[in-house]
């Protein structure tokens, strides 16, 4: 997801115009653009219901700005491809962008359009307060940031897939954080400048291209020193600080990396320690910067051997020893007119820095001249004649990109792929023999996060595509894998099971025939890891549900993956490319998931399996009624505490076996308190009713009990699980008859 903010491109139109253009088209873009289509708009903050009425309010609520020439803000949210968002994650996103700016009540339009792959949301906020009128700023200016933070928040909450060089991110805890992006080490501008003049590597570039990860790395100076020494360099303190000598040049340390400065580097190693450098280091040669150009960079080179180089970024160890002895001087002629007072230390300071600044000219004028003239590359190759590699040279960096990136990769024509693909659905399909299919997209990347997105789920809710839909969609799904994503493939009917074992070895599948299981499709998901699906029909009792995944939880147990225990669970598409990271090949393409075997069968032992369990099930759930307690409903009023905690007994009982009887006093407090009961009622019923449902009531101090479970209750995990279940709360109050109540009381 990412966020723009248009800018006015129009200042010269009146406001008028310019806020009517842009609200007509937000709501109606096909009168500019015949193929963008409006999804869904919406407008706040007016008191008229037209788009008309909206208009002319904004518009005269803007002319009284009489400080601002355009108060109206315009900005855009677009969603990834594929990504479609429904009407309240719209609204959602509106009251969140109008909360977070400090633009809640101000009037706004926005509109949802289509026109391309990417949905996409217009705002338009009229910055002017409708109650000061008053012109807001949002956020001081830095409304820009304010907008990332934004969106790292919708798709944190919305589950949207975040852009790789997004500026935040959202935590699982909902903790907002700064992405922290790779800093690029590369030279300074002088020492870029003296690399394009003379085609060689600078004394900046060669000092971090040797001595970076020497440094980084040294644990003792003593180590520093020694592999500095190993490449050639000489690391020596200068003052306060630190510099690098590449030959006779000097570089500051801190120029190679801001890490290397002398106060960072004593934090990391202790106070500095003088490192014993033979007198002689080798000397460096030059180097050229880029490939470009190499055969005339080396004419160039010989041409003008012997003619000294600038310094580039560097210093010449003259010049070093030069601002040493001025610094001394300075410092010993203050010291001795100090006395004097401040204004006789005035003049001889200017009077010094006068003196000394002439000097280190005149030692710069003297290089220059030794320096005979040596032209800049690019000026020499055009003096041979050779415009075409001055050209080349001037404009190396596109020239380099456009050498050093690989030649696409041959794919086939799109119509024979899609063909391809549905032929392979086909064969599938067939044996399957599945009523709908549901289409997931996961993106995995490489520190092992997933990005999810069902292709099929629209309004939030997802049936699956019939064959004929899912064939048409076949495009859509390709341009999905090319993206980086992995497609799956979830088959659901009415009447059948169709149950998948996962993760299965080349032995296990051998095993699994061997047992007397037929699976109707087996698919080699990557080299050595199979997949197979099993086709059952259903029994047409109240446990169908439950039977399914007992008998995918049991066979992966025995055959596959020991964590599956779903029955409805998605497995990898036949046809498409396994995109895990650790499945890359060296030439960057996947394996393919291959259709090994494919019949229209079910599995007579599997269907026999289904039939004991569903057996198992019935017998546990005549013993459950036979030993259910009957409690004494009648002794308590509606409305009552412990004729509300017997209430919800029941209707939990009538949804879960239950198994924990202190998890279910737990659901009971916290629904309790959902309808209104106080802490202390809840308290009290849990420490009186608990006991009576348990077959033994010895042993255990139940008023502390019940003072745990209230503290779970009415505590921040109770207010987390509250949320998390508001869409029951209205269920909750039917179960204790507080509707029918209210209803009573209304008739009176």
């Amino acid at each position: 997801m990412i966020v723009k903010k248009i800018k006015n491109t129009k200042a010269e139109k009146p406001k008028a115009w310019q806020i009517g253009d842009l609200v007509d088209y937000i709501r109606y873009p096909h009168n500019r653009n015949p193929q963008e289509k409006i999804e869904y708009a919406g407008g706040r903050g007016f008191l008229s219901a037209t788009h008309t009425g909206q208009k002319m309010e904004m518009i005269a609520l803007a002319r009284e700005s009489a400080h601002s020439n355009m108060p109206v803000q315009h900005w855009m949210f677009s969603w990834q491809e594929s990504e479609q968002p429904a009407r309240e994650q719209v609204e959602e996103l509106v009251d969140v962008f109008l909360e977070r700016m400090g633009l809640t009540g101000h009037q706004t339009v926005y509109g949802l359009h289509y026109d391309t792959d990417n949905y996409h949301l217009h705002i338009a906020v009229n910055r002017m307060n409708p109650d000061s009128g008053k012109v807001v700023q949002p956020h001081r200016g830095f409304d820009i940031r304010e907008a990332h933070k934004i969106v790292a928040f919708i798709e944190h909450k919305q589950g949207w897939a975040g852009e790789e060089n997004s500026m935040y991110a959202v935590l699982e805890d909902g903790e907002l954080v700064r992405r922290r992006t790779a800093r690029e080490i590369k030279p300074r501008q002088a020492a870029l400048d003296f690399e394009h003049a003379t085609g060689e590597k600078s004394a900046q570039r060669i000092a971090q291209e040797r001595g970076h990860s020497a440094i980084k790395n040294a644990k003792s100076w003593a180590e520093l020193h020694e592999k500095l020494a190993a490449v050639g360099l000489r690391f020596e303190k200068k003052g306060s600080g630190a510099i690098i000598f590449v030959g006779e040049i000097a570089v500051k340390a801190s120029s190679v990396d801001r890490a290397f400065s002398m106060g960072k580097l004593c934090k990391k190693l202790g106070d500095f320690e003088e490192g014993n450098y033979s007198d002689a280091l080798e000397k460096i040669a030059s180097e050229p910067v880029s490939s470009v150009n190499l055969e005339e960079w080396k004419a160039y080179q010989k041409e003008f051997t012997g003619v000294p180089k600038k310094a580039g970024a560097g210093e010449s160890i003259g010049l070093v020893h030069m601002k040493e002895r001025h610094r001394f001087e300075r410092k010993r002629a203050l010291s001795r007119l100090a006395r004097y007072g401040l204004p006789v230390l005035n003049i001889a300071r200017h009077c010094l820095m006068a003196q000394q600044r002439a000097e280190r000219r005149s030692l710069r004028s003297g290089r220059k001249k030794a320096r005979g003239g040596k032209p800049r590359f690019e000026t020499w190759l055009r003096t041979q004649g050779l415009f075409q590699q001055a050209d080349r040279w001037r404009h190396r960096a596109a020239w380099e990109q456009a050498r050093h990136t690989p030649s696409p990769v041959q794919r086939p024509e799109k119509g024979a792929e899609v063909m391809r693909e549905i032929t392979e659905f086909r064969k599938y399909a067939v044996a399957v023999n599945a009523d709908r299919y549901r289409v997931t997209c996961i993106k995995m990347d490489e520190d092992g996060s997933k990005k999810t997105f069902i292709l099929d789920k629209k309004g939030g809710m997802t049936r699956g595509f019939s064959p004929g839909e899912l064939e048409a969609h076949m495009p859509e799904m390709l341009r999905f894998q090319r993206r980086g994503e992995n497609i799956y493939y979830t088959p659901l009917s009415d009447d059948r099971h169709h149950i998948l074992i996962d993760d299965m070895t080349r032995e296990s599948l051998k095993r699994l025939q061997e047992d007397g299981f037929r699976p109707a499709v087996v698919l080699e998901s990557s080299p050595g890891n199979y997949q197979c699906l099993l086709t059952i029909p259903k029994l047409g009792t109240e446990f169908d549900r439950d039977v399914g995944n007992r008998i995918t939880e049991r066979l992966n147990r025995e055959y596959g993956d020991k964590k599956l225990c779903g029955c409805i669970h998605p497995h990898r598409a036949p046809g498409f490319e396994n995109r895990k990271p650790k499945h890359r090949r060296e030439d960057g393409g996947y394996p393919q998931v291959k259709l090994l075997f494919a019949e229209r069968r079910e599995c007579g032992k599997a269907l026999a399996l289904a039939r004991r369990i569903d057996h198992e099930y019935a017998e546990a759930a005549e013993k459950r009624k036979a030993e259910r307690r009957i409690f004494p409903m009648s002794d308590f009023r509606p409305g009552d505490p412990a004729a509300a905690y017997y209430a919800h007994l029941e209707n939990i009982r009538s949804h879960l076996t239950i198994e924990d009887y202190s998890r279910v006093d737990a659901m009971i407090a916290l629904r309790m308190r959902s309808n209104g009961h106080s802490r202390e009622s809840v308290e009290e019923t849990i420490r009186i009713c608990a006991p009576t449902i348990r077959d033994s009531q010895t042993g255990r101090n139940w008023q502390r009990y019940a003072e745990r479970t209230v503290n779970y209750a009415f505590g921040p995990a109770g207010d987390r699980d509250l949320e998390r279940n508001a869409r029951y709360r209205e269920l909750w109050g039917k179960v204790e008859g507080k509707e029918e109540k209210e209803q009573r009381i209304w008739m009176k």
